[in-house]
């Protein structure tokens, strides 16, 4: 491998976009290996944890995706009935925090169709300082043709994340917006996840106690304990771990057991992956095709009518790929430091976000 491909194999960037991108990634990569140890004694660099162009991986290497549910789970925690948590969740996209974000059009008060996405925003900030051209167009072909520039964009040219077509649950979703859903986020996660941990002796293997422990992410999530979990599960093997190229989040798929459709067709049919590859796809559409005489809202999952998007998300997984290699070999002492959570976030969590300001804004 000679550079880092975008997520998804996406093919909107130039060749020097293309450059620019890997040598982000790369970036990222090699900052999450040396952690943060100077501001935080329950870090150290996280040695497994290797970026491919500089360290190939060994004949021995394995990829494994790493899975879990994109409903949010702060919300079902939060709610007392499902309706009340498919209200909440199809209310904000800030609060759709598993890296999947969606919105809903409506026909005559039913759902016509939904639309998830799992692309980072990194990318689409790439994008938008190389190619603003692209970026209108791709709004135009997966939102609506009537966007225009100046919506997207500001008096500066800087590109404009939450705009009108891209902020709420209702016109659009292009691409992820909530503060968690970053590509900075996952690396950080499958970096801190990559140090095993025994402060008082003993190897922790519990999911949330190794996140309460490294601070490398958010224990009531679906997706930061379980990615946090298969990574060490690989790191207490003694390999070296990395993210497999290209990285990023991908949707696993959509389950569609317990459903019917009025004409008995099989509505997993329905789900089309509009960007990326089948093997990594990055954004996709629920609805029913055109030639039928019925919507998305006239299909029941578990005898109930569709009505909320947040009722597909409960079938849907999200996914992101590991590679581990050198099995056996990447020994390192457990950590003996750690630092509980507290009830404020810490700079720890922050700096996640904050590498954000790093990235390219303007055209």
């Amino acid at each position: 491998m000679n550079a880092f491909d975008p997520p998804g194999f996406l093919a909107d960037l130039d060749a020097n976009g293309r450059a620019a991108w890997g040598e982000w990634i790369s970036d990222q990569i090699n900052k999450a290996a040396a952690g943060q140890p100077q501001s935080f004694d329950f870090d150290a660099p996280r040695q497994r944890f290797f970026n491919a162009l500089s360290t190939p991986p060994d004949a021995d290497a394995v990829e494994k995706d790493i899975t879990w549910t994109a409903f949010p789970k702060i919300v079902a925690l939060d709610s007392a009935t499902d309706q009340e948590r498919w209200k909440t969740a199809d209310g904000s996209r800030d609060v759709q925090d598993e890296y999947c974000e969606w919105s809903v059009t409506r026909a005559g008060g039913k759902i016509k169709s939904v639309m998830f996405t799992c692309e980072g925003p990194e990318y689409w900030e790439f994008l938008a300082a190389t190619k603003p051209d692209v970026v209108l167009a791709l709004y135009r072909k997966h939102i609506d043709p009537s966007v225009a520039a100046k919506e997207l964009f500001g008096t500066d040219g800087s590109y404009l994340a939450r705009n009108k077509w891209n902020s709420g649950t209702s016109r659009g979703a292009m691409h992820l917006i909530q503060d968690n859903n970053t590509l900075s986020a996952e690396i950080e996660l499958a970096a801190g996840a990559s140090n095993t941990r025994a402060p008082k002796g003993t190897l922790i293997t519990d999911a949330k106690e190794l996140i309460d422990c490294g601070r490398y992410g958010q224990a009531d999530r679906h997706s930061d304990p379980k990615i946090g979990s298969d990574v060490n599960t690989l790191a207490r093997a003694d390999a070296d771990i990395t993210l497999a190229n290209p990285v990023g989040i991908y949707f696993d798929g959509l389950s569609t057991a317990g459903w019917k459709t009025p004409d008995q067709s099989d509505p997993a049919s329905f789900w089309k992956v509009v960007r990326g590859t089948e093997a990594k796809p990055v954004r996709a559409i629920f609805e029913v095709p055109s030639d039928r005489n019925y919507l998305v809202g006239d299909i029941t999952v578990n005898g109930r009518p569709i009505e909320y998007g947040a009722q597909i998300a409960d079938f849907i997984t999200m996914k992101l790929t590991g590679l581990a290699t050198r099995f056996g070999k990447s020994k390192h002492p457990p950590l003996a430091g750690c630092k509980r959570r507290s009830a404020k976030p810490t700079a720890a969590i922050i700096d996640v976000a904050s590498t954000l300001g790093n990235r390219p804004t303007t055209r």
